[in-house]
């Protein structure tokens, strides 16, 4: 199973991911991305992966679990 993963001390709260998919990612109380606890379904695996390459900070990245 993959899933996504913030890492919180680098996020900038840019919100690229969050509004690229809010169906896996919601901003925090700090602002900050914070993944939804979901499995990331196979068709949009290819596009989450293009967003994690975007990134500014490099603060996400999909994980298997």
């Amino acid at each position: 199973m993959e899933k996504i993963v913030v890492d919180k001390e680098k996020c900038i709260g840019c919100g690229l991911c969050v509004h690229s998919h809010p169906e896996y990612l919601v901003f925090d109380e700090m602002g900050q991305a914070d993944p939804v606890d979901k499995e990331v379904a196979p068709e949009d695996k290819m596009d989450i992966l293009e967003t994690v390459e975007h990134c500014p900070t490099e603060a996400i990245k999909v994980e298997q679990e």
